[in-house]
């Protein structure tokens, strides 16, 4: 049971009208029409009532083969929905279209609202409604794996209907557009509802899973990416597991930017990544051997647990194959070798993975697998223990080796999809793509100078009001007297800014009823402040035309001398407002072009007394999005990329 594309429609998963695919096949959608984000089964769901959510897949490229299109063993479909109860129109909840034709739909139709499903033409309907306001779990499945394909739906996790199928189910094209909302090919056969958790298999959801199915939110199945450039071995996904480079590594030219190498003294990179027990792992990306193994195989990548004992541990054998070997639950060691050979100097594609029935070891067009016990799949987790990750090497020796764009997938990839296998992987930049106007870690600890990590360049200097603390993320600024605790003349700043934002850890002093801890002036007057108000949260603007005033919120208590993490973005329409990574609300902007700032103070204003200890403080002359501030909540003192167009080179969204 393979998950081809799953969406929820969290802050955490939706950037603009982006909707992540959490699967991990990157098989992203698009917020199209009218559609907007409302309360949904968990946390935000997708109302469709004028809109959809748009996905695209896209033909395989020379040489791929294309598993989420792969129809052998069936499909399943499954989402929340919850229905407007206004209208009588036939509402399709999600369907998807190849060659101009409906592959599929799964509807819920007709005055009544009953669940039906369309499947090749043919029609299965069910006398069960979801027509009365509220959220029902509605799941189809396609069962091709029988000498007679059969078709079942399930709602609310009961079975209501179990039939022989009146079509064999195939697309009709490699490129197929999928839909939430409505049908792809009619926008008259559109929802009036709610979609939230939708979930899209390429084969059967067994009747075991449906509870699981109906009981929780999908998970995230993209748990690391590793690009390597920038000479880091940060994590670009969603969790934040960045590594350790090795002193004896380097960073040389990859297939996308750059790599990272490992000699033979030590792996290449490692750290603690308490990856989830996995029923499915696949770990992809290109690599290439720098040098050779003689005499014994030389280990590049290895998975231990908490005691040091190896999940998982691939090597370079003197032969030149490669072996992986899996430590599972239920069925013991496992290994495979690859009947191809690695080439010194030479880049490959690559694939180690493990599922309930076998394990895998992929390069380029060469696949081996080995069964595991009996063969039977399971949902049980078949690997856990996934605490320590060693790149290039193990525990104890590195293995000549170079990597370029290493990902880690918690679903296991029966073919590898265009989007791992032919390219660098499509991964939304959940740090704020556009450039900062100052990134100020505070982690200096001594002097007078804080380093701006942005490419303004906008360093600046401790007053006697400032000093150095502990901060959240190593030390901060600390201020505490007349005036702010470090401040800047000679701000660098674009006139006319099409926005502005902020970012910050703060620590308000409890005497503080109504004091400022940013301020951002040109010629002495105000261009934008943030503080602390009563014990709330508050920021003012400054535009051509006049002040927003004070926007503040009984939702944004600070608590006193403790650190919270505050975020404001100005689109100059609206102004979001967030603690600790989530908004709390939304206020009108309305006063013209922001104004252009030449000077910065921090922690307390000039000639007021200092308000607050700062740490890691971001500032934007454009609006960051909800999932923006909710990365940099999770992440303080995260490298900061400069230049954020290369982005754009990691790939082509499919």
């Amino acid at each position: 049971m393979a998950q081809a594309a799953g969406y929820t429609f969290n802050a955490d998963t939706v950037d603009g009208t982006t909707v992540r695919d959490l699967a991990g096949y990157f098989l992203h959608g698009t917020i199209v029409g009218s559609a907007a984000l409302v309360a949904g089964r968990y946390g935000n769901g997708l109302n469709c009532t004028g809109g959809a959510m748009h996905v695209l897949v896209r033909p395989p490229k020379a040489g791929d083969d294309f598993y989420p299109l792969n129809t052998d063993g069936g499909l399943s479909v499954a989402a929340w929905v919850q229905l407007n109860n206004s209208t009588a129109a036939p509402r399709c909840i999600a369907s998807a279209t190849s060659d101009g034709t409906l592959n599929w739909a799964v509807y819920a139709s007709n005055a009544t609202g009953n669940v039906e499903a369309r499947i090749a033409g043919a029609t299965y309907s069910t006398s069960t409604s979801i027509r009365d306001g509220l959220q029902h779990h509605v799941l189809v499945v396609y069962d091709a794996t029988p000498s007679t394909d059969t078709v079942k739906i399930a709602v609310d996790g009961v079975q209501v209907l179990s039939v022989n199928a009146g079509a064999t189910m195939t697309y009709s094209d490699t490129e197929v557009t999928m839909e939430a909302g409505r049908n792809t090919l009619t926008g008259t056969e559109a929802l009036d509802g709610i979609v939230d958790d939708l979930r899209w298999w390429n084969d059967p959801v067994e009747a075991a899973y449906w509870p699981t199915l109906v009981a929780a939110e999908q998970i995230d199945h993209q748990l690391a990416v590793y690009p390597f450039d920038h000479d880091t071995a940060e994590d670009f996904g969603s969790y934040g597991r960045d590594l350790a480079v090795a002193p004896s590594a380097s960073f040389a030219t990859g297939l996308y930017g750059n790599a990272l190498v490992s000699g033979a003294a030590a792996a290449g990179a490692t750290g603690a990544v308490n990856f989830p027990d996995c029923d499915r792992l696949a770990i992809c990306g290109w690599l290439r051997l720098d040098t050779a193994p003689i005499g014994t195989p030389a280990p590049i990548l290895a998975i231990n647990d908490t005691l040091g004992s190896a999940r998982a541990r691939v090597v370079v054998n003197t032969a030149r194959t490669v072996t992986a070997t899996w430590t599972t639950i239920d069925d013991g060691t496992v290994s495979v070798t690859s009947t191809a050979t690695l080439t010194v100097g030479q880049w490959t594609r690559f694939q180690f993975a493990i599922n309930p029935t076998y394990v895998q070891v992929r390069l380029e067009a060469d696949n081996a697998t080995v069964n595991i016990g009996d063969g039977v799949p399971h949902v049980t987790p078949a690997i856990d223990g996934l605490d320590q990750l060693y790149v290039g090497g193990d525990a104890t020796a590195g293995g000549g080796v170079s990597y370029d764009y290493l990902t880690f997938t918690k679903n296991f990839l029966a073919e590898v999809t265009s989007g791992y296998w032919s390219g660098a992987p499509v991964v939304t930049p959940y740090r704020p793509a556009n450039v900062a106007r100052g990134v100020y870690h505070f982690n200096e600890n001594a002097g007078t100078v804080v380093d701006d990590k942005s490419p303004s360049g906008n360093d600046l200097t401790l007053t006697a009001a400032g000093s150095w603390v502990t901060g959240v993320q190593g030390s901060a600024l600390g201020s505490n007297g007349t005036g702010p605790g470090a401040s800047r003349t000679g701000f660098t700043w674009p006139a006319s800014p099409p926005g502005w934002a902020l970012s910050a850890w703060v620590k308000c002093r409890a005497s503080s009823s109504g004091a400022r801890f940013l301020v951002l002036r040109n010629g002495g007057g105000e261009v934008a402040h943030a503080g602390y108000l009563d014990g709330l949260f508050w920021v003012r603007l400054f535009g051509a035309s006049g002040t927003t005033g004070i926007i503040s919120s009984t939702r944004g208590p600070i608590a006193a001398e403790t650190w919270t993490h505050v975020a404001a973005s100005c689109d100059q329409k609206a102004i979001q407002f967030f603690l600790n990574g989530k908004m709390f609300t939304v206020e009108a902007y309305s006063v013209g072009a922001l104004l252009q700032p030449n000077e910065l103070n921090v922690g307390g204003d000039n000639p007021d007394s200092s308000v607050a200890d700062v740490d890691d403080l971001r500032l934007f002359d454009t609006p960051i999005s909800a999932a923006n501030v909710r990365w940099l909540h999770q992440n303080p003192g995260q490298y900061y990329d400069p230049a954020p167009a290369t982005f754009a080179a990691w790939g082509v969204p499919l």
